[in-house]
């Protein structure tokens, strides 16, 4: 078991499996207690288990990122089991719903569109925030950590909701930082390329629009722990890129692969 993350309390959004499961599993191993959370009692249990199994401390609460009453619910049951909270991690995204709505914008209908910002910003950022901050004051060495995409600073067609949304929260993160400031909560964002969970899918090839290879989500869980530990207790407002150099490659733009796939 690492120290890194000693005395943290994390409670992670959307952890029951990709992102957000590694996420979990390498805070857990790095000293953090952590609050899995999700849709699926299932998957969330499982990942409670393999972190007790490797002597970390875990506890799964179910959330819907849609509903205030059950992210209020979440935040309150965290700092209730665990004694505290000192960092967020908002990870959720409406994986569903942007699969299922892969179109230009002036053929989404309000609900459509609404879901998914409801999912991305809303839910996920703002009602997670808003309640998680009283806790966060109160607590040392605190912050917020957003998880967001590529798709928030180029334009693919078909994800114009889910671009819009992801850009909002990297708004939402350089207002949180500024915020937080005399209360000492800092708040950072990593915006994520294409990433898989597949081992057999990560190997050092090329293309795409990124530079290295396609991403795991163990890059974003290294790069996360450090934004989330007191090493970075200089890192505020930060846009941490970890997307294989996605965003910085001109071909990307116009790569069908790339515009169907990246993002978190």
């Amino acid at each position: 078991m690492g120290t890194r993350l000693d005395g943290k309390v994390v409670l992670i959004s959307g952890s029951t499996r990709g992102i957000g499961r590694s996420l979990a599993e390498h805070f857990a191993s790095e000293g953090a207690k952590v609050a899995v959370t999700g849709r699926t009692a299932e998957r969330g249990e499982k990942v409670v288990a393999r972190i007790r199994e490797a002597g970390g401390e875990a506890e799964f609460f179910p959330l819907d990122v849609t509903s205030e009453d059950s992210v209020r619910g979440v935040v309150s049951s965290t700092v209730e089991h665990f004694g505290g909270l000192t960092t967020l991690v908002n990870n959720a995204a409406p994986t569903d719903a942007v699969a299922t709505t892969i179109k230009p914008i002036h053929e989404y209908s309000n609900e459509e569109w609404q879901r998914i910002l409801t999912g991305t910003v809303t839910g996920n950022v703002f009602w997670a925030s808003k309640y998680a901050w009283p806790h966060l004051v109160s607590a040392v060495g605190a912050s917020i950590l957003n998880i967001s995409s590529g798709q928030s600073v180029a334009g693919f067609k078909g994800f114009g909701a889910y671009g819009a949304a992801k850009a909002a929260v990297n708004s939402l993160t350089r207002s949180l930082a500024v915020e937080g400031s005399d209360d000492g909560i800092r708040a950072n964002c990593i915006l994520v390329g294409r990433v898989v969970a597949s081992k057999g899918d990560s190997g050092h090839h090329t293309g795409g629009g990124r530079l290295t290879r396609i991403g795991n989500p163990m890059d974003i869980a290294y790069a996360a722990t450090w934004l989330v530990s007191d090493e970075a207790a200089f890192a505020t407002g930060s846009m941490v890129t970890v997307d294989g150099g996605f965003s910085i490659n001109g071909d990307a733009a116009s790569d069908a692969e790339s515009s169907a796939a990246a993002g978190s």
